[in-house]
């Protein structure tokens, strides 16, 4: 599997409308059938190429392939610049799949996406069709298999059965400079998070639940360590119970979480929901309330992919819905023009710094850890090699026809090289290089991070002289 996420060059808003259109589906069908592409406000058009549903598991997923155009008409290239995999969030009429099963099965209840499910269903049905039930076992279904018309067909989650169309993208255009990506609203969006960490590309989601709990635990360590901070990007309404947690703020997503507003009020909100004169039963009557008014209802609307819960600059960035300049970067609790993970300007202030630096410092540790274990590794290897040969000198007696020299000889005839009349097994130079490699590596981060630390001291005193100035 590739282990390099390429950055598209889309932006915030181009997801954003490609998400929009995943609950079109009216006009997905009739553009996937008409071969027509779909132009959005950036004057880039797409293709969908595929859709991929599962009535069972509430799977929906299209894929699309931007266009190019030539001699002035849009047409659909062989190796097209960008792939997008954009999912469609909760479908109310499929409420047992999507509502019950995805979003309470998997989100809030964190159920395996892998758990394989048996169904019944018609012998010439196709696989991701309409079961006619969940295969149980009883007379009734053993009977319908008996008669020879029936199969028992296995599925698993949506979640799974769309990491594994994002794999089909990854490997069909493995050989070519295409990037994919994935993206997604609500539900929609924690499908995108989850098939985008799998498959190591690039996301961006609208007001999607935090589905870390999904990932293996290897995979949930590297996500707590920032490790896909820079590809996965969560773009969140801070009212929104839906993107925030419907009891306690999430604790993160699997990249960044951008709040489209100051999230000290929602917050003050989210305490107020606590509090009920009808003790644990009166609280639960008002998470339910605000949950269903705000998901499903639109009462206040904080859910929707519309303009008053997301506003873009005019290069397709995100930006507050309430004015101010930049968005709020939940993982670090600051502000910063935060505009994309594609090359674009990051506002630094003192906080983001401080934090920068602290990160810098703990990947340094490590790395000095891993040097020291690289730096010990000779002197490893001579005592494993010691201990070879005093084991095995200690069963010759075993052996009537060995002295302690043919010990000596078998070691240094599997050795990979000799150095001074000394076994080697392993490559000196490239020890010696990795070596190397990491002092200088270690070093130049030393000097960055001091650099990091001296520019968040800076601006902690220009914002002082400022605050002096402007009392003046």
């Amino acid at each position: 599997m590739n282990t390099k996420t390429d950055i598209p060059n889309l932006s915030d808003e181009d997801y954003f409308s490609l998400s929009q259109n995943t609950y079109s589906e009216k006009k997905m069908k009739s553009a996937y059938e008409n071969k027509t592409p779909l132009v959005n406000g950036s004057k880039k058009a797409f293709y969908v190429d595929k859709i991929k549903k599962d009535p069972d598991t509430g799977l929906d997923v299209y894929v699309f392939v931007q266009a190019k155009k030539k001699e002035g008409k849009w047409i659909k290239p062989k190796e097209p610049e960008n792939v997008v995999v954009g999912f469609q969030g909760t479908n109310q009429e499929q409420l047992k799949a999507d509502i019950i099963s995805a979003d309470g099965g998997n989100v809030v209840m964190g159920i395996d996406p892998k758990k394989k499910v048996k169904y019944i269903m018609k012998k010439d049905a196709p696989r991701h069709s309409k079961a006619i039930a969940k295969y149980n076992g009883s007379m009734e279904q053993a009977l319908l298999l008996k008669s020879g018309k029936y199969k028992i067909v296995t599925k698993t989650s949506q979640f799974d059965q769309g990491d594994q169309v994002v794999a089909h993208e990854v490997k069909k255009y493995a050989n070519a400079k295409t990037v994919i990506s994935t993206t997604g609203h609500s539900l929609g969006g924690a499908d995108a998070e989850y098939a985008g960490v799998n498959n190591n590309v690039y996301s961006v989601a609208f007001n999607n639940p935090s589905i870390v709990k999904l990932h293996d635990e290897e995979t949930q360590k590297k996500i707590r360590n920032g490790e896909f901070d820079l590809y996965h990007k969560s773009i969140i309404n801070p009212d929104d119970m839906v993107g925030t947690g419907w009891l306690l703020e999430y604790d993160r997503h699997n990249g960044t979480t951008i709040y489209t507003k100051d999230p000290s009020v929602s917050r003050k909100e989210r305490i107020k929901r606590f509090i009920s004169p009808l003790g644990i039963p009166g609280v639960l009557g008002n998470l339910m309330t605000s949950f269903y008014g705000q998901a499903f209802a639109k009462n206040p609307d904080t859910h929707s992919l519309n303009d008053s819960n997301f506003k873009f600059d005019k290069n397709g960035n995100i930006q507050s819905v309430d004015g101010r300049n930049g968005v709020y970067n939940q993982n670090i609790e600051s502000f910063s023009s935060f505009s994309g993970m594609n090359g674009q300007t990051i506002k630094v202030d003192e906080k983001y710094a401080k934090e920068l630096a602290k990160r810098l410092q703990a990947a340094i540790e490590d790395l000095k850890t891993k040097k020291q274990v690289i730096e010990r590794f000779p002197h490893d290897h001579s005592k494993m090699i010691y201990d070879v040969k005093s084991t095995c000198g200690k069963r010759l007696e075993e052996f009537k026809d060995l002295a302690p020299g043919d010990v000596d000889d078998a070691v240094l005839f599997h050795a990979r090289s000799v150095k001074d009349g000394v076994a080697v097994f392993y490559d000196l130079e490239e020890h010696y290089q990795t070596e190397a490699t990491l002092h200088y590596l270690i070093r130049d981060l030393e000097d960055i991070n001091e650099f990091m630390v001296k520019m968040a001291n800076d601006l902690k005193e220009k914002d002082g002289e400022l605050a002096n100035w402007l009392k003046v």
